[in-house]
């Protein structure tokens, strides 16, 4: 309203100045006037497009401090993040550099250990890995079977250090783990002691058989008494009996052993009658095989030899044609 009230001032003015000045001057005033006013009207423009782009900034300033302040927390984040991963891979490092040393340490142990035990003619036995029976797989439930799996592959059987001699015996008891030829044998030295108290009780009853028999022969009064031949017999009936149980119990060892290898043999006979068998049967079929291509081969020659009969006769038809050609031309 000012800016108005300013223009018709100036508007009534300028209507009063015909009266005081000319009229160029008042031309040029008036042109004046409205640069001015034209001047005035840009400059207000201009400010508020200022006024606009100053409001535009702002909020873009404020929306840059806004997303400052989100990325100042990101980073403060991220650094807490990056501090907590350094600590465990700190941690992780220091743990992987322990393990490297224990494992190091574990392998010296295990290298001098195996010197010791070469130095002093040891041997380890056992280890196998234990093998679960099938039917105790079936007893197992579907959800116990994966962790049953997951033991069986950590089940490893014990180990022992023994003398050569000591694994000489472990490998004569057989295959299995070390638990199942040590059980082999406890029972055969069972066997053995039992053995061993049964000999004994025999020897006690022969040693009473044999006192009895001195009494007898100290109450005897002469040499040539029936007692003193009476226990003379006895005492050679003993031998005998020694003799027949020793011999015995040889021939049973020698039955076992004979036993052992009419069992060998027979294994190797059957090997030997399954190889004679697939022999003869490859034998057969190559027999078949060479009467076939003999077969073959005969026809083949049949064949060729009918081949060049019809060639001859051929031949000797193509000279008879060429003959007669060369006659008519001839004549």
């Amino acid at each position: 309203s000012s800016y108005a009230s300013v223009g018709s001032d100036s508007r009534r003015n300028s209507e009063e100045f015909p009266e005081t000045i000319g009229s160029k001057e008042y031309k040029l005033l008036t042109n004046q006037v409205m640069e001015l006013e034209d001047k005035f009207k840009k400059a207000m423009v201009t400010a508020a497009q200022l006024d606009n782009e100053k409001t535009t900034l702002s909020y873009q300033v404020d929306t840059l401090k806004d997303e400052l302040e989100e990325l100042e927390e990101s980073n403060l984040l991220v650094q807490k993040d990056y501090k907590s991963v350094s600590r465990n891979y700190e941690l992780l490092n220091n743990d992987f550099k322990d393990l490297k040393k224990q494992s190091e340490l574990l392998k010296e142990c295990i290298r001098m250990r195996d010197e010791l035990i070469a130095e002093h003619g040891l041997v380890l036995v056992g280890g196998e890995e234990e093998e679960v029976k099938d039917d105790e797989d079936e007893e197992l439930s579907s959800d116990n079977k994966k962790k049953s799996e997951s033991e069986r592959e950590k089940r490893i059987a014990k180990m022992a250090l023994v003398s050569q001699a000591a694994a000489d015996i472990l490998n004569k008891a057989g295959s299995g783990t070390l638990d199942v030829r040590l059980k082999k044998l406890a029972e055969e030295k069972q066997e053995l002691l039992d053995e061993i108290y049964r000999l004994r009780l025999d020897l006690e009853e022969e040693r009473q058989k044999a006192y009895k028999l001195d009494q007898l022969s100290l109450r005897s009064t002469g040499g040539n008494s029936p007692e003193m031949k009476l226990m003379e017999v006895q005492r050679e009936a003993n031998k005998q009996v020694n003799d027949y149980k020793y011999r015995l119990k040889k021939a049973e060892q020698e039955i076992t052993t004979l036993q052992s290898s009419v069992s060998r043999l027979e294994g190797q006979l059957n090997r030997f009658k399954n190889q004679a068998e697939t022999a003869e049967a490859t034998e057969d079929e190559l027999k078949a095989e060479k009467r076939k291509l003999q077969r073959e081969f005969r026809e083949a020659q049949a064949r060729i030899e009918e081949l060049e009969t019809a060639n001859s006769h051929l031949q000797k038809r193509i000279d008879k044609l060429k003959t007669g050609k060369n006659a008519l031309i001839k004549t």
